[in-house]
């Protein structure tokens, strides 16, 4: 492992963290995802700051590193109470600090939409109390990981025409295009996977899932790049060297997250 470049060696430790996500969850998977969530709130509110924007995160900070325990312990009420606080907290500070803007306050209410909602999306298929939730949980990686994948492979060998080129210059559209095969693969990948666990979910219905978890993990990083451009930064952060931070990594799967979760909760159980 020493003589691989250093994105590799990041990449092989992140699939093993995910790894043991989700074959140990329960506390493991708790305690991980927690500190990744509170994380990801540090790096938006990293990105405010750079337009001189100052939103209130300490709830933030506490729902999302919270939540998954939360779950995990008390269940979903026990969430809508801790996320009802949240927003209170949030409202009760603006007016009772007369240095927070409404900008701020905006701000600060917008990280509830983005990004709490969609981890909140996926500390429910991780621990939805069913049998179901470790291959749901895969899936909101599989499909938008592999999509990336495929996309940026493609891309850099034959892509030609820009996708979004005000909002991300290097994606291009034969590489969106080969996303939507790498996320339907993702779906073949999970239908082996699934037998870990001892599950038979058709291939179809897994394939279909991770087919629209990279077409809508392609949004999600598209809307992290959004952020990006406003904020004049490459990255979210660097604690991974060659991948950025914690939002560059998850800004597809848990975009896709509510879709999983809407999935396996209407159609597969």
């Amino acid at each position: 492992m020493k003589d691989l470049p250093l994105r590799t060696v990041i990449a092989i430790l992140l699939l093993a963290l995910l790894a043991l996500v989700l074959w140990l969850g329960g506390w493991v998977q708790a305690i991980i995802l927690g500190i990744f969530s509170a994380m990801a709130i540090h790096e938006m509110n990293d990105i405010f700051k750079k337009k001189d924007i100052h939103p209130f995160v300490i709830p933030h900070m506490i729902l999302g590193a919270a939540q998954f325990a939360v779950l995990f312990k008390l269940g979903m009420k026990w969430l809508f109470a801790l996320v009802v606080l949240t927003f209170f907290s949030i409202m009760i500070e603006r007016i009772l600090n007369g240095k927070r803007t409404n900008i701020d306050l905006v701000a600060s209410f917008s990280m509830l939409v983005y990004p709490l909602a969609p981890l909140l999306c996926l500390g429910a298929v991780g621990f939805d109390n069913s049998d179901y939730s470790r291959i749901a949980l895969f899936c909101c990686f599989a499909g938008p990981c592999m999509a990336d994948n495929a996309a940026y492979m493609v891309g850099s060998i034959c892509g030609k025409h820009k996708l979004c080129p005000e909002i991300s210059p290097n994606k291009t559209t034969e590489g969106a295009v080969s996303g939507l095969i790498g996320g339907a693969l993702g779906g073949i990948l999970a239908y082996f996977i699934q037998k870990l666990w001892g599950f038979d979910i058709s291939i179809w219905a897994l394939l279909i899932i991770c087919f629209l978890g990279g077409f809508i993990g392609q949004f999600g990083d598209l809307l992290s790049s959004t952020y990006k451009r406003w904020a004049g930064v490459k990255d979210f952060g660097n604690i991974f060297p060659g991948h950025g931070g914690v939002m560059d990594r998850l800004d597809s799967a848990m975009i896709a997250a509510p879709m999983v979760l809407a999935a396996f909760t209407l159609f597969i159980k």
